[in-house]
């Protein structure tokens, strides 16, 4: 798998190239670059990953099989990763971002690596209060885009797409939340990002 994951990973980096310079986009939102943590859904990815190619951003991706094509995808494309998820290496990933990678933007797909869909787990919650962090949805839309049959309906816009990265309002995550409010926060991501996305819908609707 690992010399598959090299050629198939570098290939994904050089078909998202190839397209994403086809593609016109629009940002909208809260458009803010800085020491964050961005919640992209993990089916919408590749849309917004490819407006922050030049920011220095950190990736968690996860240690599952398929993390390793987009390991090698997203580090081509000009990011960092750290290798962990919710069901294994979380603690250590969390442990590489804020020892190597203090002053970067962090990347995080909550519902990854297996979903639910639009899930929120409660660890990047506490990733973002002993951080200090605040925790900002980034999601996109595109048409027309290849929508997979996959439990994230992973989206790949076509070319010549017009594409929507829309920044969510920022979630403010104090360091001293209890694991009640933590639930809470987790709840309220969760929410945001549905309604980010819904927003984004909207947005390429009418453009």
């Amino acid at each position: 798998m690992r010399r598959s994951g090299y050629w198939l990973g570098l290939a994904g980096a050089g078909l998202t190239r190839l397209l994403g310079c086809t593609w016109r986009t629009r940002i909208t939102g809260d458009v803010e670059i800085g020491p964050r943590i961005y919640a992209l859904p993990h089916g919408s990815l590749l849309l917004p990953a490819f407006r922050l190619r030049h920011s220095r951003a950190v990736v968690m991706i996860s240690r599952h099989r398929d993390g390793e094509i987009i390991a090698q995808a997203v580090r081509r494309l000009g990011f960092e990763t750290v290798r962990g998820s919710s069901t294994r290496g979380g603690a250590a990933a969390a442990h590489e971002f804020v020892r190597a990678f203090a002053d970067r933007p962090w990347v995080v797909t909550p519902d990854g690596p297996k979903g639910p869909r639009g899930s929120v787990k409660p660890g990047l919650i506490r990733l973002a209060a002993a951080a200090g962090r605040l925790i900002q949805p980034l999601v996109g839309a595109a048409r027309p885009a290849k929508v997979f049959g996959s439990w994230d309906r992973f989206t790949l816009p076509l070319p010549f797409a017009r594409v929507i990265v829309h920044f969510g309002e920022p979630l403010v995550v104090p360091r001293d939340a209890d694991e009640p409010a933590v639930l809470a926060l987790t709840n309220e991501l969760q929410d945001r990002l549905l309604r980010e996305e819904k927003v984004a819908g909207a947005a390429l609707a009418n453009w």
